[in-house]
């Protein structure tokens, strides 16, 4: 398939949440993400119960999220704006999977409300059996554990190898230091891999080395988690965009580009982690 199919089936598919960012960016942010009430969005999926949980906001600069990406294209962003955290909870029947685990409570109250949207479903942190860790940014792992405890004492936590070898090498990062606190409880992965059945991992390297997309399939329906190879529906007219803590953003613009081709392709649902939540 030709670059710019991908690109008009992917800005069709998000051409809301395209316009809504465009007419009040910041705004629009802040009235989704600084409420202290919980808000979760449930849908059945197939065979499976799917939650978006929002973890709250945090505040970045334009540089910082939209590296590499011509000035009019995001020309109705501010300077300053707080970005959005959004994650999943699977619900099998069986098993319930948590996908990333959010900053953690010592961000709280504007970040780090993963616990209270969980509570809010009637879920305590014993009853998650899995947590994906897509990938080891602070956003996403800051949760896994609390003053050096495990927050979800009985769940494995799926980490690729790559992943793990990248921190390993950064031994005095905040990252490793989450990373240590749950070593006896993490799974390593090498290569794409259902962990449950339905619920497929697969390698997405450019924004980290072991970044993973999270692909759930039932009952003949298929959503695609992106985690952190997306960063805003502006920009999917520029694939080269990407968040300046990629570490490599020449491999993660070669990611995107399959990732939405596939998408595109299979005609499938997407979850985009920093996207807006409830549009």
């Amino acid at each position: 398939m030709k670059q710019s199919a991908i690109y008009h089936v992917a800005i069709e598919a998000v051409l809301i949440l395209e316009d809504v960012a465009k007419s009040s960016h910041h705004s629009f942010y802040r009235r989704c993400y600084m409420k202290k009430e919980v808000e979760n969005w449930s849908f059945q999926f197939g065979a499976f119960k799917i939650t978006v949980l929002s973890d709250g906001a945090f505040p970045v600069s334009k540089e910082f999220f939209f590296a590499d990406t011509p000035a009019d294209l995001i020309a109705h962003i501010p300077d300053k704006f707080d970005a959005p955290l959004n994650f999943l909870l699977i619900d099998t029947g069986e098993k319930k999977v948590m996908v990333d685990a959010g900053f953690g409570e010592d961000y709280l109250p504007t970040r780090g409300r993963l616990l209270l949207c969980l509570q809010h479903e009637g879920i305590s942190p014993e009853d998650i059996d899995t947590v994906i860790i897509t990938h080891a940014h602070i956003d996403h792992i800051g949760g896994v554990s609390h003053q050096g405890v495990p927050v979800f004492p009985k769940a494995n936590y799926v980490i690729r190898e790559e992943e793990w070898a990248y921190w390993m090498n950064k031994p005095l990062s905040m990252e490793f230091g989450k990373l240590k606190t749950i070593k006896d409880q993490l799974m390593f992965v090498s290569s794409d891999f259902e962990i449950y059945p339905g619920i497929f991992l697969q390698h997405a390297p450019g924004h980290t080395d072991g970044h993973l997309t999270v692909s759930i399939q039932s009952e003949g329906e298929r959503l695609l988690v992106s985690s952190d190879i997306l960063n805003d529906p502006c920009t999917l007219q520029h694939l080269a965009s990407h968040i300046a803590a990629e570490v490599a953003p020449v491999i993660g613009m070669q990611t995107r580009f399959s990732f939405l081709e596939e998408v595109s392709r299979q005609n499938v649902l997407l979850f985009v982690c920093h996207y807006p939540f409830q549009v």
